[in-house]
C-alpha cells in the first residue's frame, strides 16, 4: 500500500454530513473533503465481513402473549393518577403511561410490570418539537399494548376525534383554567391556542396545570376506551 493511501483518512457518515453542512451553509472552510464528495476515483478500503459479523444469543421463548392481558381499570383512578404523574414522572405522555400501564403493572402485575414508564419520557411537549401531543401519544401506545392490532386503529381514531371535539382539561382539582378544543392533535396547536387565550406562558404554572389536567384527562379517556373494547 503507497504512503498516501496510508494517510488518506476515512470518513464516517457522520463525519460526512459535518462536512457537507458545512460547506451548504457556509459555516466555515474545510482542509480536506473526503472523496466520494469530490467525485475523485479514489478508494476507500472498506472493512471485511469478518469485521462485521458477530451471532445472536439464542432467542428466549418465554416472550408474553400479545396483546397483553388487560384487566377493568377505574377511570377517575387513572385521572387522579394521569395528574400525578404529570408532576412526579415528568410531563404528559409518562403521566398518562404511568396512570394506565403503570397501575396494571401495581394491580396485575406480569408483563405490564416490565414496561418502564421512563421510556417515554421524551414524550413531553409533543416530542420536544410540538408534534404530537405526548398524552396522546402516550394513550395510543397504551392502545397497542391492549387491544389487537386489527382494532387499534379504530380505538384510536375514537380517541383522536375525542380529543379534537372536547373542551379540555376538565379536571382541574387545583387551578381553575380556560377549558378549549384544539384544533389538531398536535402539542404546539394544543399548548399554543391555550396561551394565546389564557395570556399565560410555557414556564407559568398555570400552563402546568392546564397540561397536567389534560393528560388526567387523556389517561381517563383511555380507560374507558379500552374498558369499553372488553365490555368491562
Amino acid at each position: 500500500m503507497s504512503e498516501a493511501n496510508k494517510n488518506e483518512k476515512v470518513y464516517s457518515r457522520r463525519d460526512m454530513l459535518k462536512t457537507a453542512g458545512k460547506t451548504a451553509v457556509g459555516v466555515a472552510a474545510v482542509s480536506f473533503i473526503p472523496s466520494f464528495l469530490t467525485g475523485c476515483d479514489k478508494k476507500v478500503e472498506l472493512p471485511s465481513k469478518e469485521v462485521l459479523a458477530y451471532e445472536y444469543v439464542e432467542a428466549s421463548e418465554d416472550a408474553p402473549t400479545y396483546p397483553y392481558p388487560y384487566q377493568k381499570l377505574d377511570v377517575a383512578t387513572a385521572m387522579e393518577r394521569g395528574y400525578a404523574g404529570y408532576y412526579n414522572k415528568g410531563g404528559c405522555c409518562r403521566g398518562v403511561v404511568d396512570a394506565v400501564i403503570g397501575e396494571l403493572g401495581d394491580k396485575a402485575g406480569y408483563p405490564w410490570n416490565q414496561i418502564p414508564v421512563d421510556v417515554f419520557a421524551n414524550g413531553a411537549t409533543g416530542f420536544g418539537i410540538g408534534s404530537l401531543c405526548g398524552a396522546i401519544a402516550g394513550a395510543a401506545t397504551c392502545i397497542g399494548f391492549a387491544i389487537p392490532p386489527e382494532d387499534a386503529p379504530a380505538v384510536t381514531a375514537e380517541l383522536f376525534k375525542w380529543y379534537t371535539s372536547t373542551e379540555l382539561p376538565t379536571y382541574k382539582p387545583d387551578v381553575d383554567v380556560d377549558s378549549l378544543v384544539s384544533p389538531s392533535v398536535n402539542c404546539i396547536d394544543s399548548v399554543g391556542q391555550f396561551m394565546e387565550v389564557s395570556g399565560y406562558g410555557m414556564k407559568d404554572p398555570e400552563r402546568k396545570a392546564r397540561c397536567a389536567g389534560l393528560t388526567a384527562d387523556a389517561a381517563g379517556k383511555v380507560v374507558e376506551l379500552i374498558n369499553k373494547y372488553y365490555n368491562l
